[in-house]
């Protein structure tokens, strides 16, 4: 149940928030409870992992959780001009991937404490997986192995320009995370700063999961990931601080169609009508417009010899997600986007190996 931390719990850890040092008789007092009552909540706060030694409040445990998608890239590219219905050589390769996954490698790989919340499966592909993220930096200790589920894979198939012409999605398994599995996650996400999930989940853990959040007055980023996975969001968006879909996934949530500058305020703020607190919809090669209720701005992206678009969405939103947890403007961390995604689009990686901050902020201030 979302009540696995009590009323009590819950103004304990607020009390801790704004004085870690208080005595428990002091804590005792602003709660009129008796000092054995309140050293017993405490000792499950500690069992809970949100307390560390000495009653200190482990605010950084998850700064940032991550919930959603993990899976197996599997990725064709061909070498010359593709042709529909016919074999076509090229290569294939696998790598990590997942939105919620990518996302959490790229903030590890800058250096921001990531927990990934996720499902794989008991097999090779989900013991290679969970070595591939954990060596990036993201702490895997919250994923969830489980028995006769696959873990997730996902196939796509690039032309000679590397870009997408199809794919097939096997994520069966993203259905464990169930109520069960929000059963367990509440506790570990009551120190979160920022939460980011991905559609990916299931729309019966999705909306529960969003309306406990905004309870906790976390800020909430989320990406529609895909226009049919979106839909899980209709009518569940009044909760959001920010969302980042593409254009066909704000058509579909807003029921506006965009073609032009004024379809695009239109859309916006039909996002706000419902409840979202900022959008930045993003427009391919164009750029994105951001917009806030103070605000709306269109940013160019940076130009960029593409060598692959695979993950550069993920890096996007992970750039975002940078900027804003340095106290950063929105406006300012879709820059930190943009050339997260410009890092991501110059290699064949879905998550570039070596990135790191210094690397991110030498491109940005060459970009901007």
């Amino acid at each position: 149940m979302i009540n696995q931390l009590t009323s009590k719990e819950k103004e304990i850890i607020e009390i801790l928030r704004k004085n870690p040092f208080i005595e428990q008789e002091e804590i005792a007092n602003q709660l009129g409870l008796a000092r054995s009552s309140v050293a017993g909540h405490l000792a499950r706060l500690s069992k809970k992992g949100i307390l560390q030694r000495g009653y200190i409040l482990n605010e950084r445990m998850n700064e940032i959780a991550v919930i959603g998608g993990a899976n197996v890239d599997i990725k064709g590219i061909a070498d010359g001009s593709f042709r529909q219905g016919s074999s076509n050589p090229g290569k294939v390769y696998r790598t990590a991937g997942g939105v919620a996954r990518n996302v959490a490698e790229n903030l590890a790989k800058l250096q921001l404490s990531t927990f990934l919340f996720t499902v794989v499966g008991r097999d090779e592909e989900g013991d290679w997986l969970l070595d591939v993220t954990q060596k990036a930096g993201v702490n895997i200790q919250y994923i969830e192995r489980l028995a006769n589920e696959r873990t997730g894979k996902y196939l796509s198939i690039l032309d000679e320009n590397r870009e997408q012409v199809g794919s097939i999605s096997d994520m069966q398994i993203m259905e464990r995370m169930d109520e069960l599995f929000l059963q367990n996650l509440y506790p570990k996400l009551i120190t979160a700063k920022i939460v980011f999930l991905d559609t990916n989940l299931p729309q019966s853990t999705l909306v529960p999961l969003i309306h406990w959040l905004k309870d906790k007055e976390t800020m909430i980023v989320i990406d529609p990931v895909s226009a049919k996975k979106a839909e899980k969001l209709k009518g569940y968006l009044e909760d959001l601080d920010l969302i980042t879909p593409n254009k066909e996934e704000a058509e579909i949530l807003t029921g506006i169609t965009i073609k032009s500058k004024t379809d695009l305020n239109r859309v916006v703020y039909e996002f706000f009508s419902q409840g979202v607190k900022q959008v930045v919809i993003t427009l391919g090669a164009e750029g994105v417009f951001v917009a806030t209720p103070e605000i709306q701005e269109f940013l160019p992206s940076p130009k960029v010899d593409v060598k692959d678009t695979t993950g550069a969405g993920d890096a996007f939103v992970s750039g975002i997600i940078y900027g804003l947890v340095n106290d950063k403007e929105l406006i300012e961390a879709c820059k930190y986007g943009h050339t997260m995604a410009a890092i991501t689009l110059k290699r064949e990686e879905t998550v570039v190996h070596d990135l790191n901050i210094h690397i991110l902020e030498q491109l940005k201030k060459e970009i901007f």
